[in-house]
């Protein structure tokens, strides 16, 4: 139980993070278009995805607690949830591990080399796990699916409604949540003053003498 808690708390802030940063460029990135624009889509789909998997404990957590969801429903929930989360954050998450690579090779320092370590590391740990867990989801989705009518199961059918409406609510909370973060984040920071972009162009001019 304290690791559930553990990784809710570290998805919910490191999700809320995510909205943060790529709110703070939005619109910058909106009006640069290409690789910059691409990057922000891609966290952003980093941070809705952490969102809904909050969203999946959450939801597991209480339905279960209330006895609103049975054992067999809260498992398709977490099943069916776990299938549409996992493709998106590997595909964000190879291209954010590239893109570090990017910029480590361009621009070095210590602070790039660890961004670009850890998420070379994360991306082989949610891949292998990926590997392992996807196949088995779907695997128990389908054989559930195919029980549906028997005369030895009438739990079944059911579970797997509830279990599609569940999660299906979480998606659509952890996507809402990180449009609203990422609205309330965008064009926050002041532009600077004009007296401002002028110290700035004369040191810049100082420095390349």
């Amino acid at each position: 139980m304290f690791l559930v808690i553990l990784c809710f708390f570290l998805n919910l802030g490191i999700s809320w993070w995510n909205c943060y940063a790529v709110g703070s460029c939005w619109t910058e990135a909106k009006a640069a278009g290409g690789w910059p624009r691409f990057m922000s889509w891609m966290v952003a789909i980093m941070a809705a995805s952490g969102f809904t998997s909050c969203y999946l404990l959450a939801l597991g957590g209480i339905g279960y607690g209330m006895h609103l969801l049975s054992p067999l429903a809260l498992k398709y929930m977490l099943e069916i949830g776990y299938v549409m989360i996992v493709p998106g954050l590997i595909f964000s998450g190879f291209c954010m591990m590239i893109d570090s690579w990017a910029t480590a090779y361009r621009e070095g320092g210590v602070l790039n080399y660890g961004i670009a370590g850890w998420n070379t590391y994360a991306q082989i740990h949610n891949t292998a796990s990926a590997i392992s867990g996807m196949g088995e989801a779907i695997g128990d989705l389908f054989k559930g699916i195919g029980s549906i009518g028997s005369d030895s199961d009438d739990a079944t059918g059911p579970a797997l409604v509830i279990g599609l409406i569940a999660a299906c609510v979480a998606a659509g909370a952890g996507i809402i949540t990180t449009v609203c973060l990422i609205k309330k984040y965008s064009a926050s920071k002041p532009l600077p003053s004009y007296e401002e972009l002028q110290a700035r162009a004369a040191a810049k001019a100082a420095a390349e003498r």
